[in-house]
């Protein structure tokens, strides 16, 4: 039986095999959605010594992966705040055990949909939150607008002809995303999912949707390594 590990926080970590069994330090990972806590992200690169592309159009978002890029590279200082990696007090502590070249995160500044264009990005109603929504009545009421690319088009911007871990915190769009991205034949070895559609005030046609869209994930190769909650990773087996 594969032995699993939490990469990240509580609040920001997804499971894997411990050794990620399949990946090196030429895999592509691709982290959608930052929020205020990157250590899953950071994680994984530190161990595979390789590259992580960090997609995220919030600009809270933005400034964190701005300000972690700085510490690694040793010119700004680490600054506890309640709001980083949920409130885990530990948050730097595990940055900075799995330091990685700053020039090693990537960083870029759009959301991810199954379109290329600009969409409204609707602000969570709490402004001490950081994630925003492309789904209108997933947050708040007021939105500003940011661009959105699809996942075929960021592969071929990025020249990637595969994509070996996905993460998606995307706060509801996700299962749109899924379905396209199998459509289309894209296949991660690795996919984790924070399912925030369910959560919805449409809770129980959503809570539908997500389910739906987790039996597709399973009857396309993928086996179910661990779920808490809402977050679910999966292993690529065919």
């Amino acid at each position: 039986m594969t032995t699993i590990k939490q990469f990240g926080t509580v609040y920001g970590g997804f499971y894997y095999p411990v050794d990620l069994n399949g990946l090196n330090s030429n895999s592509i990972i691709y982290c959608v959605g930052a929020g205020e806590d990157i250590t899953h992200d950071i994680k994984v690169a530190n161990q595979l010594n390789s590259k992580v592309y960090i997609f995220d159009p919030t600009p809270r978002a933005i400034e964190h992966v701005k300000y972690v890029k700085e510490v690694f590279a040793g010119t700004r200082k680490p600054v506890d705040n309640f709001r980083f990696g949920g409130g885990d007090t530990n948050y730097w502590n595990l940055l900075l055990l799995n330091k990685i070249p700053a020039k090693n995160i990537i960083l870029k500044e759009y959301g991810l949909y199954t379109s290329n264009e600009t969409m409204k990005f609707y602000k969570p109603e709490n402004e001490n939150y950081v994630s925003c929504s492309l789904v209108e009545g997933m947050t708040g009421k007021e939105s500003f607008d940011v661009p959105v690319k699809n996942l075929k088009t960021i592969m071929a911007e990025l020249n990637h002809t595969k994509i070996d871990l996905l993460k998606l915190d995307i706060e509801g769009s996700e299962c749109d995303v899924i379905h396209q991205m199998l459509d289309e034949g894209i296949y991660p070895k690795y996919l984790s999912v924070d399912f925030d559609l369910g959560y919805t005030k449409s809770i129980a046609r959503d809570a539908v949707r997500c389910v739906e869209t987790i039996k597709r994930i399973l009857a396309s190769g993928y086996v179910k390594l661990y779920s808490i909650g809402a977050d679910y990773s999966f292993e690529h087996i065919l």
